[in-house]
C-alpha cells in the first residue's frame, strides 16, 4: 500500500509514526492556529483535516496548508463521522484527535511517543491548559488540568465512565486499539470523546501518564454542550445505559460500578430537572431501578414534579435553594 508522506505531499512506502486527525466544522476563527500547532510537531508527523461541510472559510484556510497537510471534505455528518473518515484515510501507528479550536504544545508528540515506547502502553495522556472562550490574552496563566490517575490506576473503566476525562488533544492512541474500538460513536454526538476513552479502557487498552503540559483546550461559550443542555444530558443518560448494559453482560457490574452508574443517572436527572425537561422521569427511574436509597434531591423533587409538573417543582425548590 502506498501512503502519503507527512513532508512533501508525495506518496511513498512508509507511513508516519503519528498522524493528527483534525475534524473541522465552521472553524475559520481558530483553524489556522490549530494547523500551525500541528505542523510545529515536526515534518515526520502526518496531518489530516476533515472538513465536515463547513459553510465558512474553513476549507479554503485548510487548503492554504497543502501539501504539508491532507484535506478531505464532504457533507456535514458530525464530528464522530469526520474523525472516523480521517482514521480510514491516513496510515500511522499512533493517532491524535485534535479539534479545530485546540492547540498542541511544541514537542508534546515526541514526549508521548517516547512514553509509549518505554511502557508499551496503548493510550498516553498528558496534562493540558484550559482557556476560556478561546481567548489567549488572559491576565493570568490558564489553569492546568490533569486526569484522575489514582482512580485510573485502580479501575480504568470506572474512572473513564465517571470522573476521568481529558481533551482529545492531550491523548495519543495506538491505532490498533482505535481499530479494535471501531471508531468514534455517532449516537453520542456531544460526549463522544469521553465515551471513546471509556471504550479504549473497556477494550483492554493500557493507559499511562506522560507528565507535561501538551495541549491547550479552548472552552467556548457557544459549544454544543453549552448551547443545548437537554441534548447534553440525553447523551449522558444514553451513555450510562449503554455502560450498564456492557458491564452487566461482562459480569463486572459490582457494587462500585453500580454506584457509578447510579451517579450518572442522578447527574442526568438533575440536569433534566434544571431544564424542566420530561426526560427527568426516565433518568430518575433508571437510577431507582438500581436500588438503594435515592438522594435527598430526588426524594423531594420527584413527588413534586409528578404532582405539580416540572416547571413548578423547579420553582419551588429554587425558593429553598435546592433546584
Amino acid at each position: 500500500m502506498r501512503r502519503l508522506s507527512g513532508t512533501s505531499g508525495q506518496y511513498q512506502s512508509m507511513p508516519p509514526d503519528i498522524a493528527i486527525v483534525i475534524p473541522c466544522y465552521n472553524g475559520e476563527a481558530t483553524l489556522a492556529a490549530t494547523l500551525e500547532s500541528a505542523i510545529a510537531q515536526g515534518d515526520e508527523v502526518g496531518i489530516m483535516v476533515v472538513d465536515d461541510g463547513s459553510s465558512d472559510r474553513s476549507l479554503s484556510i485548510a487548503r492554504r496548508f497543502e501539501p504539508r497537510i491532507r484535506v478531505l471534505t464532504g457533507p456535514n455528518r458530525g464530528v464522530s463521522a469526520a474523525r472516523n473518515r480521517g482514521i480510514a484515510a491516513i496510515d500511522a501507528d499512533w493517532l491524535v484527535f485534535l479539534d479545530a479550536d485546540d492547540l498542541l504544545i511544541p514537542g508534546t508528540l515526541k514526549l508521548r511517543l517516547k512514553a509509549a515506547r518505554e511502557t508499551n502502553a496503548d493510550v498516553i495522556i498528558c496534562d493540558w491548559e484550559e482557556v476560556d472562550d478561546g481567548s489567549e490574552a488572559a491576565s493570568s496563566p490558564p489553569p492546568v488540568r490533569t486526569i484522575d490517575w489514582a482512580l485510573m490506576e485502580e479501575d480504568a473503566e470506572l474512572a473513564a465512565a465517571t470522573s476521568a476525562w481529558a481533551t482529545t488533544a492531550a491523548i495519543l492512541y495506538r491505532r490498533s486499539l482505535v481499530e479494535r474500538i471501531g471508531g468514534f460513536r455517532d449516537d453520542l454526538p456531544i460526549i463522544q470523546d469521553a465515551r471513546f476513552l471509556f471504550d479504549a479502557m473497556s477494550c483492554g487498552g493500557k493507559a499511562v501518564y506522560c507528565p507535561h503540559v501538551g495541549a491547550r483546550y479552548r472552552v467556548l461559550t457557544n459549544s454544543l454542550s453549552r448551547r443545548n443542555a437537554v441534548r447534553f444530558w440525553q447523551d449522558v443518560l444514553r451513555n450510562g445505559r449503554q455502560i450498564e448494559k456492557l458491564w452487566r453482560a461482562a459480569g463486572t457490574f459490582n457494587d462500585r460500578r453500580i454506584e457509578a452508574v447510579r451517579s450518572i443517572y442522578y447527574g442526568a436527572a438533575r440536569g433534566f430537572f434544571a431544564a424542566a425537561d420530561s426526560t427527568y422521569f426516565e433518568a430518575h427511574a433508571s437510577m431507582c431501578a438500581l436500588g438503594r436509597s435515592a438522594p435527598l434531591h430526588s426524594r423531594i423533587a420527584a413527588p413534586l414534579a409528578r404532582l405539580f409538573g416540572l416547571p413548578a417543582a423547579r420553582t419551588m425548590l429554587s425558593l429553598v435553594g435546592r433546584a
